[in-house]
């Protein structure tokens, strides 16, 4: 770790600006709100931390910072937790801070490798939120990060919401690092004298988002004669124009939606005739707003499961049915849409027909055979 000089913290010139226009902007929190601020002790999450502290007194916060040990990395770990604790100290602010053994939590609850760890993550800083009662908790997600995002999303296979990338709200989450590139964040650390500690992990291949920022990236710059912080900026800045197009969108069919569509009971009624003639970005979003709306999106939708509604939509009356995530299923029921639980009991009660494949077609009734 690099030494951590016992006086007043310089001020981030590069960083605090992008964090009060994100304050001012998608991150608003509440005047008088707390915030909790995740920090692993990486460069990333020691800048938000400190330009926070920084800037709390203009925006009446009041901070917690949260440390999570999982419990992997032995000695290494300890150090980290160690050098959040200094921070924090020298700041004067509050630390919230556990260990966890990530494996026998993953395990017991059917979690595993990165996702896993961020959903213990998640649960953690949920938990600290709750008990300080914080209006907001901030990750330190630079335009870095965006980049290794969307550069993983457009491999998969990616929509308009895909190619938007991280938000810099999601709920209670926010990101309002987001337009801050790591080389920003390294000089001003350096040049407050403040440490931060490198894991070593994210040194190793074993993971797609290392691959791509320590192979697929170099090689992009190489071929483009680009510059890390240039490449990342314009990622940023493209992500949030793809946001802003679909909040656009996301207002254009909403009145449509209110007319096409009800939700009763937890079952939602669909009228297809309402959403087919949309070309194919409108509808998997009306989809998803739908979707969103329905299960408070506990669980999304994939692009397969998009692909199979909208087939469903186009199916001209046919009856068919798609399974989706949580137990749902959508039937199709002349011209509508019937998306709900696919238990037998509820299946009953509306008229969902349960079967056994994935997507399963029958011809209308008196339909001649070919």
């Amino acid at each position: 770790m690099l030494v951590t000089r016992t006086r007043k913290t310089a001020r981030l010139r590069r960083i605090e600006p992008v964090l009060r226009r994100a304050l001012r902007g998608e991150s608003r929190v509440p005047a008088g709100g707390a915030v909790v601020v995740a920090v692993s002790g990486g460069a990333d999450s020691t800048a938000l931390l400190a330009g926070l502290h920084s800037i709390a007194s203009e925006f009446g916060l009041t901070l917690h910072a949260a440390h999570l040990h999982h419990g992997l990395r032995g000695a290494a770990a300890d150090a980290d937790l160690d050098a959040v604790r200094a921070l924090c100290a020298r700041l004067g602010l509050p630390l919230h801070a556990a260990r966890v053994d990530a494996r026998r939590v993953m395990a017991r609850r059917g979690w595993s490798g990165e996702d896993g760890l961020r959903r213990l993550r998640r649960s953690f800083l949920l938990r600290v939120a709750r008990a300080t009662g914080a209006a907001a908790i901030a990750t330190a997600h630079t335009a870095d990060d965006q980049l290794e995002t969307l550069l993983m999303r457009l491999a998969r296979g990616a929509g308009l919401r895909g190619l938007g990338g991280m938000r810099e709200r999601q709920g209670g989450f926010i990101k309002p690092m987001l337009a801050a590139t790591r080389a920003e964040v390294e000089a001003d650390l350096a040049r407050a004298r403040l440490g931060w500690r490198e894991d070593a992990s994210n040194a190793s291949r074993d993971h797609t988002r290392n691959r791509i920022r320590l192979d697929v990236i170099p090689a992009l710059l190489a071929a483009t004669g680009t510059r890390r912080p240039g490449l990342a900026r314009r990622a940023a800045a493209a992500a949030a124009e793809v946001r802003e197009a679909e909040r656009i969108l996301a207002a254009g069919v909403r009145p449509r939606l209110a007319r096409s569509s009800r939700i009763q009971r937890g079952v939602l009624r669909l009228d297809s005739r309402g959403v087919a003639p949309y070309p194919s970005a409108a509808r998997r979003l009306m989809l998803r707003l739908l979707w969103n709306r329905l299960t408070r999106a506990t669980e999304g939708l994939t692009r397969g499961h998009l692909d199979d509604l909208c087939r469903l939509i186009d199916s001209g009356g046919e009856a068919a049915s798609v399974r989706l995530p949580g137990g749902y299923r959508a039937v199709r029921q002349a011209h509508e849409i019937v998306i709900g639980p696919g238990s037998a009991s509820r299946s009953e009660r509306t008229g969902l027909k349960s079967t056994p494949r994935h997507v399963r077609h029958q011809p209308n009734r008196g339909a001649n055979p070919t």
